[in-house]
C-alpha cells in the first residue's frame, strides 16, 4: 500500500520568507512564516516561525545583507549553511536531519520554481509546487506535498525549502 500523501497549502504574501502554510496531515497543521520588513536602522533581519499562530518552533537570523547566518529549530542551532550543503548534483541542496539522515531538495529542470525532497537517492518524501487557487483560507500560491507525519522533519524541510527557494531567487 503506497503511503498516505498529505497537502500543504502555502497563503498569505507570495515570498519564501513570509507567508502562511495550512493544511493537515494526522493533526491540523498551521505554520506562519514571519520576516518584517526591513527598515533603514536595521542591520539584521529575523525570520521567526510560528506553529498555531502562538509557538515559536525555529527562527533563521540573517545575516547583513540578507546573507545566510544562523538557524534555531527548537533547541537546536545551527548555521543556516547546513540547511543548504552541496547535493548530489548542481540542481541539489542537502540538510542533515536532527534524526542524522541526509536529506535533499532538488530543483526540477523542468520546472525550476518546483522541489522534490528525496531522503534516498530513489526516495521522493515530499514535493513544492507553484499553485494557484482559490482555497477556503484564501488564494494559495503554493502546494507541499509529503508522506511523512514527524513534525520536526516537517519543519526542518520546510526552512531548508524557504532558503533554497529564497537562494534561488535572489542568488544569495
Amino acid at each position: 500500500m503506497p503511503p498516505t500523501t498529505y497537502n500543504l497549502f502555502f497563503t498569505g504574501r507570495d515570498d519564501p520568507r513570509c507567508c502562511v502554510i495550512i493544511g493537515e496531515d494526522t493533526k491540523p497543521v498551521y505554520l506562519c512564516f514571519e520576516t518584517p520588513e526591513r527598515g533603514m536602522l536595521m542591520s539584521n533581519t529575523r525570520t521567526t516561525v510560528y506553529r498555531n499562530n502562538k509557538d515559536v518552533c525555529a527562527r533563521l537570523e540573517w545575516s547583513p545583507g540578507n546573507h545566510l547566518g544562523s538557524a534555531s529549530i527548537g533547541s537546536r542551532q545551527l548555521p543556516m549553511s547546513h540547511l543548504v550543503l552541496p547535493g548530489s548534483s548542481n540542481n541539489a541542496r542537502a540538510f542533515i536531519s536532527a534524526d542524522g539522515k541526509r536529506l535533499e531538495w532538488r530543483r526540477r529542470a523542468d520546472n525550476p520554481t518546483s522541489y522534490d525532497l528525496y531522503s534516498s537517492p530513489t526516495t521522493k518524501i515530499a514535493a513544492f509546487r507553484r499553485y494557484s487557487q482559490t482555497t477556503v483560507v484564501g488564494p494559495s500560491h503554493g502546494l507541499f506535498q509529503y508522506t511523512f507525519t514527524n513534525e520536526l522533519l516537517l519543519v526542518e524541510a520546510l526552512l531548508a525549502l524557504c532558503l533554497n527557494r529564497w537562494i534561488d531567487l535572489h542568488g544569495v
